[in-house]
């Protein structure tokens, strides 16, 4: 797929599994683009996408909207009603914060604010990085909530943290706008991740957990 003269994706062909669908790859690797194609920002040069569900969309920039929180909840949802959102805002830690400004927010909030939107909203979660931006807390709260959400919702997710890789079903690795690895998270290797982030990358089992280590 071109943007202008600029091939950025090739031949790139996958299914989500089910679950927690996790997009891995260096930055300009074409993550983005993916998922901006995905959800009709760009169109297309060649190929389909098929969704059979509702989705929702966390982009990872975002400007501060001159708008009250719960107002940007209801931003773009006729039919919905700030009720809808308050178990996810509850589940977000965010509850608190609807009578706010939404710019008065960090960064960090602001983010958990467009989750719990996405949350409400899809069927199939569509989010670009939603990690970045979080203190270990908040990382770690939002993995949480996604790994238990995922028994009712699909995700489909962008990341640099290696550490998702323990909560994914399924496990997309991009390089130079190809994928170069899908399948499952047990199978992804040392060599497959040193080889995509130009670093040595060692892999460990810790506790029931894997554990990825730059060298």
């Amino acid at each position: 797929m071109k943007l202008g003269d600029r091939e950025i994706l090739h031949g790139i062909s996958f299914s989500t599994e089910g679950g927690i669908n996790v997009i891995l790859g260096p930055n300009g690797s074409g993550k983005t683009t993916l998922l901006r194609t995905i959800i009709g920002m760009i169109k297309p040069t060649e190929g389909e996408i098929q969704i059979n569900k509702r989705i929702s969309y966390v982009p990872s920039e975002f400007f501060p909207a001159q708008m009250r929180v719960k107002d940007v909840l209801l931003s773009g949802e006729k039919k919905r009603k700030i009720e809808d959102y308050i178990e996810n805002a509850k589940l977000l830690g965010v509850e608190d914060f609807l009578d706010r400004e939404f710019y008065s927010l960090s960064s960090g909030e602001k983010r958990l604010v467009l989750i719990c939107k996405a949350l409400t909203e899809g069927d199939l979660v569509i989010m670009d990085e939603p990690l970045s931006n979080l203190d270990l807390a908040n990382k770690t709260r939002i993995m949480n909530i996604m790994k238990e959400v995922s028994k009712m919702k699909e995700f489909l997710i962008t990341s640099h943290e290696l550490d998702i890789i323990n909560i994914s079903n399924k496990v997309i690795i991009v390089k130079n706008g190809e994928v170069v690895y899908q399948g499952k998270p047990s199978d992804v290797t040392e060599e497959v991740l040193s080889e995509v982030y130009g670093v040595r990358i060692r892999k460990y089992e810790i506790d029931g957990k894997t554990i990825f280590v730059v060298n």
